[in-house]
């Protein structure tokens, strides 16, 4: 049984909801194969390979027309920028930027495409550069340096320029001057040099390993969605909105501690509910004589209510912390996910993992 203390914990919050219609994430694979990734479960699916495989794939990023450009390269020839058919990953040569260790890219604002570079490359210990790169000109401009290593991942949020590397973790970039910081440097976040990030519309951080996790943007911690069907030597990702807001649900914190729960993409003023299950399994409908009867969740069959809760205007919620500690005991075991009782969509899930 879920201990008391966690319950009376889980009770005490609210979960909120919208729709999910035509979302996906680009994943782009070291190798120039581009795949696609079901943002509730993590089913990843091959769409097609670039056609230039002569070297390393780095970068992925979308501008606000929804054209895809990668980059790739090595530190003779340079690195180059390709236009990507997101239908076939076919590409198509846009540029070169003149750099010799572009190792991630993000396209910001007024569509201003930013490359972190490693000048070192293919040393390791380099501190990374940001540029600025004008796809139509080739022309490249230099920020500053960043004063961190190892960025293999990057993307906006809003006008925040938000990076991942294997060193300092989750940090944030001050597009002015270049210069990064970490988000919290209380937490050392997960390791590996392969990883991607990304944002959806609505500030929810998405990040691919080995799995999906959902990454709390202020604190750097994630907790995963689901493994994924497959793993590659990744680039970089991208989040494809669809026709409504995506509804995701995260968790910040860990447990043994107090924790909050976050969502976006809530019907705005609209109810929702939470539920949740101990250990894997589903999908399960919701019982007869229930709001959202039938409605199919990704928990297995003993899952509960945990609350019924009222999303703001801007179809956001933050809860907690508290008031009670979730105990050890429910990590890695208790999932959560949410219904949006206007809409009878559903969140992707979430487990406690650390």
């Amino acid at each position: 049984m879920i201990l008391p203390s966690f319950t009376f914990l889980l009770i005490s919050w609210g979960l909120l909801a919208s729709p999910l219609l035509g979302q996906e994430i680009y994943v782009l694979g070291g190798g120039g194969d581009l795949h696609s990734i079901d943002p509730n479960s993590g089913t990843l699916t091959f769409i097609g390979l670039t056609g230039h495989h002569d070297y390393i794939w780095t970068g992925l990023t979308q501008d606000s027309q929804g054209v895809l450009y990668g980059s790739t390269g090595n530190w003779i020839v340079g690195f180059s920028i390709y236009e990507l058919d997101p239908s076939t990953g076919q590409g198509t040569y846009v540029n070169h930027t003149g750099l010799t260790g572009v190792a991630c890219i993000a396209m910001g604002p007024n569509d201003e495409l930013f490359l972190a570079h490693d000048p070192l490359f293919p040393s390791i210990g380099g501190v990374f550069d940001l540029y600025t790169f004008d796809l139509a000109t080739g022309n490249k401009s230099l920020v500053g340096s960043t004063g961190v290593e190892a960025l293999i991942a990057m993307d906006f949020n809003g006008p925040d320029l938000f990076a991942y590397n294997s060193i300092e973790h989750l940090v944030q970039i001050n597009t002015s001057t270049g210069l990064a910081a970490d988000v919290n440097p209380n937490f050392g976040g997960p390791l590996g040099a392969t990883a991607s990030l990304c944002f959806d519309d609505y500030g929810a951080l998405y990040y691919v390993d080995h799995a999906l996790w959902l990454m709390d943007r202020t604190s750097g911690i994630r907790h995963p969605i689901d493994w994924i069907s497959g793993f590659g030597f990744w680039g970089e990702a991208v989040f494809r909105e669809g026709t409504k807001p995506h509804f995701s649900l995260w968790l910040n914190g860990t447990t043994g501690h107090y924790m909050q729960a976050k969502m976006t993409g809530i019907t705005p003023n609209g109810r929702a509910a939470v539920l949740w299950a101990k250990g894997e399994g589903g999908p399960t409908p919701i019982p007869s004589g229930l709001p959202c009867a039938g409605t199919m969740m990704d928990l297995n069959s003993n899952m509960q209510k945990l609350s019924i809760v009222t999303a703001d205007a801007n179809g956001e919620a933050v809860l907690g912390p508290g008031p009670k500690r979730v105990p050890s005991s429910a990590r890695g075991l208790i999932w959560l996910q949410a219904v949006d009782l206007t809409t009878c969509e559903t969140s992707n899930k979430v487990l406690f993992w650390i």
